[in-house]
């Protein structure tokens, strides 16, 4: 809950308020058009090597979603930035 209101807030800070519904829009797209191709993949993944080692892969393959976030300017960032 914490990440959907920073990230939103600060989409919303970031994003002219005449493209707010755009941008929204593409992030639902990019985001709920994901879910399908994920559960595909997860089941593929569960039937070619079995539950607990597809659970034990996709634990791991969620650690390197960070790597980008802690290689961004983002951690160190103490305020919003006023405009694009």
């Amino acid at each position: 809950m914490i990440y959907n209101i920073t990230q939103v807030s600060f989409r919303q800070r970031l994003c002219p308020p005449a493209l707010i519904g755009r941008m929204n829009a593409t992030i639902r797209f990019i985001v709920f058009g994901a879910m399908p191709l994920g559960g595909l993949v997860g089941g593929a993944l569960g039937s070619g090597i079995g539950v607990r080692p597809a659970l034990l892969a996709t634990a791991l393959a969620e650690l390197l979603a960070l790597v980008p976030a802690f290689a961004s300017p983002l951690p160190r960032m103490r305020e919003l930035p006023t405009g694009p």
